[in-house]
């Protein structure tokens, strides 16, 4: 897991590994320790497109999740996915990102665009 902060001032963690690493149930386990009273936002990549992860993470009160299918975060779906966070951080306000990409997703592309002209390091 990278922590990183965007313009936005949120914590962002990013949870990769390849396939079966265990990335959705440490998603599980960091949703069980969210405080309270904060809203956390969860944006989840599928590389087919059909979604499994999001259903294996269900519904959690103070959690936003969004999913992109058809393509990694990093390359097919970067729009997507720029899109998609903008929304989340547009709709939820959110005290916390996570972000999950595909286990295929290079991890250093993801970061280049969170660090990049619109989303970048505090």
């Amino acid at each position: 897991m990278l922590n990183l902060r965007n313009a936005h001032d949120i914590p962002t963690t990013i949870v990769t590994g390849f396939l079966g690493a265990g990335k959705t149930t440490a998603i599980n386990h960091l949703l069980a320790q969210k405080p309270e009273g904060e809203r956390w936002a969860l944006l989840v990549n599928e590389f087919g497109q059909v979604g499994v992860d999001a259903a294996l993470i269900g519904p959690v009160a103070g959690v936003s999740i969004r999913e992109i299918t058809g393509g990694c975060l990093c390359c097919a779906a970067g729009l997507a996915f720029e899109v998609a966070l903008n929304r989340l951080i547009r709709d939820t306000s959110p005290d916390r990102i996570l972000i999950e990409p595909t286990g295929i997703g290079h991890p250093l592309k993801i970061i280049s665009t969170l660090t990049g002209s619109y989303y970048h390091l505090s």
